[in-house]
């Protein structure tokens, strides 16, 4: 037995959907209210036999204990995993326990620095500077308390000092990147009369500092160095208090620094978190898309920022979800292309304004440009044209060459009309042309696609979950073949949660398997071992006779997947449930009718298949 199916079998999913939502019995289930969105009648179904629940209302989803856990909470399958076993009392076998015992210390450490430099700086006389700065910025006594700001002494050993008298060795110092080793021996504190701002991860623990000269002093922000807790480019700052509002609010503000941060969160604006003063990186995104798919960008309103917030948008158009929709290519045949499906936009700031500041000196022009910020697509047309002389032949093909990419990107017909139209004005040739364009670039990534045709069944696996990721793992160019399948068809929570990193991996990267299984969360290390040992056994086929195969695969889990939940809601409508509305009867009817049309498709999709032997 697996860690996850002893942990699957010791914990009672009602107890652990109960400490969220209300249950009600309803026959030989359970009902509530569903916990993922607003609803008058309880459309949300626990079915304790099969340990899984469904929303048969606005949400259309569902899954097991661990499915509920990382959408309820906004985790990943590895920290649902963690959280579970801790509950049932199941000891996870973990790589480098050492390791582990390492990375907790490090906590302890970064944990007892913060109090210890928040202490300062209310208390000693030294960190006058840094209270009378904070004054100046307009932070109250709650705000500071709230993000535990603290001060460094200006001081070569006085933090090396301090937590050495606590029991902490300076090698373990060193390691947190709260002391420097000289080259003659010995160390010195790495942060010396300096305003401190700690960095934490999503669930609230220190991972390292910010340090803000009162000075002059260069750097004018030193943050911690790469240590086994933090990296600058994969750590958003306030990400921890900001969550929730960026779940609830379909909105992530990313600004530039520590106080645009705490500025806005002190004017009640809890949705905004920062990028460290780098550019937006591809592992900051992959922290917010979990909770959004809108995201709009406030850096600072100078030349630097405005290169910054280019350099953010196209590494988050690189790197956010898109969307493979089926495109005629004529002749009966259907190619596949990629539309971005997250919304980027861009929150232009008035000039000499940082966020913080307008937030304070204009609140509403702040929620003004929230409310209405600017679109991608605008913020492209401005600054990939601010270069040029639109007057010049030369330069209107260049304006063309840059902005068809960004329009033919846009999935909405009637926006993507009046971009080509705003084109065709501003370098005024006709639409047509504009038009022309777009279609001849279509075409040239069409042709890349292959054409779907039918496909050979695969014998019948033991596991036709671990199959479908076998196959997906050994030919990771053929997923788009496979869009339309949901990650929730897979009810082994590992390999749902293996389909959902491979597929955001290869959208982002050119696919290594070093490199992808680098990037694996340790509680998924056993599955990919075992998809390697399975790879073996794929059967020796050319390209396109693979793709097939994987696409069969897909429908015959989907359909796998279809047939039990029609199962379940089957079970629901036998039950003599006296309080079941019509209302309700209605939701699982309606839910009936899309499988029994799924299924049908998926059949159809099998039908002409024959059957050879395969794995």
């Amino acid at each position: 037995m697996s860690v996850v199916d002893d942990v699957k079998q010791k914990i009672d999913i009602v107890d652990v959907i109960g400490q969220y939502t209300t249950l009600k019995k309803a026959g030989r289930n359970f009902k509530a209210l569903c916990p993922f969105h607003n609803e008058k009648t309880p459309s949300f179904i626990v079915f304790p036999d099969q340990g899984t629940w469904h929303c048969f209302g606005a949400c259309g989803t569902g899954g097991d204990v661990f499915s509920f856990l990382m959408k309820r909470e906004n985790i990943d399958f590895g920290e649902a995993l963690r959280q579970l076993a801790q509950r049932a009392g199941v000891e996870l076998i973990r790589e480098g326990p050492g390791e582990d015992q390492e990375r907790k210390k490090l906590r302890e450490i970064l944990a007892t620095v913060a109090a210890h430099y928040h202490y300062l700086f209310k208390n000693n006389p030294a960190a006058q500077a840094a209270r009378d700065y904070l004054a100046k910025r307009f932070l109250s006594a709650d705000t500071i308390d709230q993000f535990e700001l603290g001060y460094s002494l200006d001081d070569w050993h006085a933090t090396e000092t301090y937590l050495v008298g606590k029991g902490y060795t300076t090698r373990e110092l060193e390691s947190a990147g709260l002391v420097i080793q000289r080259e003659g021996g010995g160390h010195y504190d790495r942060f010396r009369g300096r305003l401190m701002f700690p960095i934490r991860n999503r669930t609230g623990e220190v991972i390292g500092f910010g340090a803000r000269t009162l000075t002059g002093e260069e750097p004018k922000y030193l943050n911690s160095p790469q240590t086994p807790l933090f990296d600058k480019s994969s750590t958003l700052y306030g990400l921890d208090l900001a969550k929730d509002a960026i779940r609830q609010q379909n909105l992530a503000v990313i600004v530039e620094g520590y106080m645009d941060v705490i500025g806005a969160h002190q004017g009640g604006f809890k949705n905004v978190v920062a990028s460290l003063g780098t550019a937006l990186t591809e592992k900051q995104l992959g922290l917010l898309k979990r909770l959004t798919n809108r995201y709009a960008l406030a850096l600072d309103p100078d030349a630097a920022g405005e290169e910054a917030t280019k350099r953010g948008l196209e590494v988050a158009r690189a790197a956010l979800d898109r969307k493979t929709v089926p495109v005629p290519m004529g002749a009966g045949l259907v190619g596949f292309e990629e539309r971005l499906e997250a919304e980027l936009l861009v929150i232009p700031m008035p000039d000499g304004k940082d966020p913080d500041e307008l937030i304070h000196d204009d609140p509403q022009k702040w929620i003004d440009l929230t409310t209405h910020p600017e679109p991608l697509v605008d913020f492209y047309f401005r600054v990939l044209t601010q270069d040029l002389d639109l007057k010049s032949a030369r330069d209107k093909s260049v304006a063309v060459k840059r902005l068809v990419p960004i329009v033919r990107e846009i999935g909405d017909t009637v926006q993507r009309t009046h971009y080509t139209q705003k084109l065709a004005r501003l370098v005024q040739v006709t639409e047509q042309t504009i038009a022309q364009e777009i279609n001849q670039r279509k075409r040239a990534k069409r042709e890349q696609a292959q054409p779907v045709e039918p496909s050979v069944e695969a014998r019948t696996a033991s596991k036709l979950e671990e199959y479908c990721l076998t196959l997906a793992l050994h030919s990771p160019e053929h997923l788009p073949r496979i869009a339309f399948l949901d990650p929730d068809v897979f009810d082994e929570p590992d390999c749902r949660a293996f389909f959902v990193a491979l597929r955001e991996f290869c959208r982002a990267n050119r696919f290594d398997r070093d490199f992808f299984r680098a990037t694996l969360d340790s509680s998924l290390a056993g599955l990919y071992d075992r998809l390697i040992e399975r790879e073996q056994n794929v059967p020796d086929l050319p390209k396109p006779e693979l793709a097939r195969e994987l696409e069969n695969t897909a429908h015959r889990l989907r359909l796998q997947h279809d047939k039990s939940e029609l199962s379940q809601i089957e079970v629901l409508l036998r039950d003599n449930d006296e309080e079941r509305t019509n209302e309700d009867t209605l939701k699982l009817q309606a839910r009936v009718g899309i499988l029994l049309k799924r299924k049908l498709d998926s059949q159809k999709a099998l039908s002409a298949r024959s059957v050879s032997g395969r794995i």
